[in-house]
């Protein structure tokens, strides 16, 4: 073994008068520890954040939507779906009626009404099933948008809430709703209000806040009676194989058609800015917590001068006895590296075994204010890696300037003044 090894891992041993420079080895070794596991712990979160909510804005919509911008292209939707089907990328397409209404509920008949501002999305419900997931998800399941097996005279469409917005309502199925919104061409100084009936039948829940308190369906066709072509979004939603290939097959759709009728979009491009946000908020936090290790770092530049004080004899006769500048500097960065390495194999264990024990347990969050109403977690071996990489890296640099100190002292004037 190399002396400068050997005498590295003797000074790690030593208690001789070493009780104070012991205590401020271990809250070195602690403060890697805290800082490499609330990384791993915190990034960990995030990734699962992000990934949850990725996987159900992605499932809830279409990944690629293709608009028809006139009538004409409406009225040629299903021969477009079959020109689209047939790309390689593309495994269905559904299509949809999109816009924007009020509800309206006698909560208390005569005495007390509910409204809220919704977004209406008129689907076919066996093709919907194909691109989505938001069918899977319906409370009671339901084969068609029919209201039927209800006694009270009233011959009304069927509809389905989102579950927050049920709630929000204090509507329950087999209730009457009213729908109502406004005509695109509006007389001067007055406008009259298109209003319909519909029966709740259910309720969906996706467990994202958003969409779980803002959306209703209905059937497509009655979608299409009661928004005219001007008030209302109309187009194709398609599921393609890969979700992350969803911006290049909209550009193939482009391509295909070659139509100014037709315009598309896709959930890369929808949720841009808030994906971003998190990658950014990601950057953010990972540089913020780093400082914990720098903060560990700085006790351990404090315990290497320490204990280069404390040696100043024995590294006077090292030097005398012919020991080199970098075999002294190297004694003291080995040991200031092993200690950071112990503390960062530490903080790795520590931030996986809480990660783990987070995955087990449950915690529910404001769905209002975090999107989603659970905490997930998401453990990326990269960012263990990284982490791991740059606490080392961190504690390696802190070594330099102590040990170099080191190096430079003059061995007579070390035994001398000992």
């Amino acid at each position: 073994m190399h002396y400068s090894l050997s005498i590295a891992l003797k000074y790690l041993r030593t208690k001789r008068r070493g009780g104070f420079i012991s205590r401020v080895t271990a809250i070195a070794i602690i403060g890697t520890l805290v800082g490499v596991a609330t990384l791993i712990i915190v990034l960990s979160l995030m990734n699962g954040f992000t990934n949850e909510l990725r996987n159900r804005i992605v499932e809830f919509n279409t990944h690629v939507l293709v608009f028809a911008r006139t009538p004409a292209a409406w009225a040629n939707v299903d021969s477009v779906a079959a020109r689209v089907e047939a790309l390689p990328d593309v495994v269905a397409t559904a299509p949809f009626v999109r816009a924007e209404a009020l509800v309206f509920y006698d909560v208390v008949p005569g005495v007390k009404v509910k409204t809220k501002g919704v977004i209406v999305k008129g689907l076919d419900l066996e093709r919907e099933r194909a691109v989505s997931t938001v069918i899977d998800s319906l409370h009671p399941p339901i084969t068609s948008f029919t209201a039927e097996g209800f006694d009270d005279g009233k011959d009304v469409p069927g509809i389905v809430l989102g579950k927050d917005l049920a709630d929000e309502l204090y509507i329950y199925p087999g209730e009457i709703l009213t729908l109502v919104t406004a005509p695109s061409e509006m007389r001067i100084g007055h406008v009259e209000p298109v209003t319909q009936e519909f029966r709740m039948i259910g309720y969906f829940k996706t467990g994202v806040y958003e969409f779980d308190s803002r959306f209703v369906y209905l059937d497509i066709r009655d979608a299409e009676r009661f928004f005219d072509f001007e008030s209302a979004t109309r187009g194709l939603g398609l599921r393609v194989r890969d979700i992350y290939r969803a911006d290049r097959v909209d550009r193939e759709i482009m391509e295909l058609l070659r139509d100014p009728a037709y315009g598309t979009n896709n959930w890369i491009l929808l949720n841009k800015n808030l994906f971003s946000y998190i990658k950014v908020e990601k950057i953010l936090m990972f540089l913020l917590l780093g400082l914990i290790i720098a903060v560990a770092a700085f006790n351990l530049v404090a315990m290497l001068t320490m204990v280069i004080m404390e040696k100043r004899n024995e590294i006077g006769i090292l030097r005398s006895m012919g020991a080199s500048s970098r075999g002294v500097m190297s004694i003291f960065m080995f040991q200031g590296s092993f200690i950071g390495a112990v503390g960062t194999i530490l903080g790795v264990v520590v931030g996986l075994v809480v990660c783990a024990v987070l995955t087990k347990v449950r915690i529910d969050l404001p769905p209002d204010v975090y999107f989603i109403n659970t905490l997930p977690v998401l453990v990326k071996w990269s960012d263990v890696a990284l982490i791991s990489l740059s606490s080392l890296s961190i504690c390696f640099v802190a070594t330099i300037y102590p040990s170099w100190e080191a190096c430079r002292m003059p061995p007579l004037d070390a035994i001398r003044y000992d």
